[in-house]
């Protein structure tokens, strides 16, 4: 009887020691939305197979000072449709080089070679 109960504590003894301890899961942050920043410039170049654009700009508080950037857009279809020479605005957000919900402001016309005789 004596060796039952010393088996009986002992067991209780090592069922209590491994109790699991489950820590409560941190409360789950919520994250602000990325800012947003409007962006105007004009297509320098298209490069469908690098899926990425370069574009000329003026300064844009809280992305870029002025100067040439390569970006990537958000949507393939919109970067197949860009030509250089458009003039384009976007959405940013700060450290990201994706221009979101890209738009062609103004289209230049193309230019139409000489035509001898006219």
């Amino acid at each position: 009887m004596t060796s039952r109960l010393g088996v009986m504590l002992l067991a209780a003894a090592v069922s209590s020691s491994m109790t699991l301890t489950v820590a409560p899961l941190p409360a789950q942050r919520k994250e602000p939305p990325p800012t947003t920043i409007r962006f105007f410039g004009r297509v320098e170049s298209v490069d469908v197979e690098r899926k990425s654009l370069t574009v000329k700009h003026g300064e844009i508080a809280g992305y870029a000072g002025a100067g040439k950037t390569e970006h990537t857009v958000d949507d393939l279809a919109t970067l197949k449709r860009l030509l250089p020479g458009d003039d384009i605005r976007a959405t940013v957000h700060p450290n990201d080089p994706v221009l979101h919900q890209v738009q062609v402001v103004y289209r230049r016309a193309p230019s139409t070679p000489n035509r001898p005789g006219k």
